[in-house]
């Protein structure tokens, strides 16, 4: 910054700044990973949720999906755990979940969740959700595993 700025004209490069730095913060919070998987990204999250967090979620993964030309999005819960909505809410985060599975699905998309903990699970099944509408498994493995049977890829062990 300049010797000669007047008070205003700094603090609107300030303010330039941390605008900057909120927008990497946000492309960092939600990772957009392409896959080894053909046409699959990969969604890993972690830290807490709220709804300014979701709805980045929401907005990056549905133009991802257009970038990347992919048919299917596997979102990892395993850094999640229910303490980490307590303020947002389960029925909030539920609400949030349904949303970006629904945009996908008219965008012709399949969602995977994977990594919910027992905890996690438990309370989502006490809340009532038809869990019937989710495609789930337990660890991002599982997910990975279900994905390459369906695309009718192989996985092979490295010989010793």
């Amino acid at each position: 910054m300049s010797e000669f700025q007047t008070p205003e004209e700094e603090i609107a490069q300030l303010k330039e700044r941390v605008q900057e730095c909120e927008k990497l913060i946000d492309e960092l919070s939600t990772p957009i990973i392409p896959s080894i998987i053909p046409n699959t990204i990969l969604v890993p999250l972690m830290g807490t949720l709220n709804e300014k967090r979701l709805d980045n979620i929401k907005t990056r993964v549905l133009f991802s999906i257009q970038k990347q030309k992919a048919d299917t999005v596997l979102i990892d819960f395993t850094g999640i755990s229910h303490l980490e909505v307590e303020d947002l809410g389960l029925q909030n985060l539920i609400y949030q979940i349904t949303e970006i599975q629904s945009g996908l699905k008219l965008m012709g998309v399949e969602t995977i969740f994977v990594g919910f903990s027992p905890n996690f699970a438990h309370e989502i099944v006490v809340s009532g959700v038809d869990t019937n509408k989710f495609i789930t498994y337990a660890t991002f493995r599982d997910g990975l595993k279900y994905l390459m049977g369906k695309k009718g890829l192989e996985f092979k062990e490295a010989e010793e």
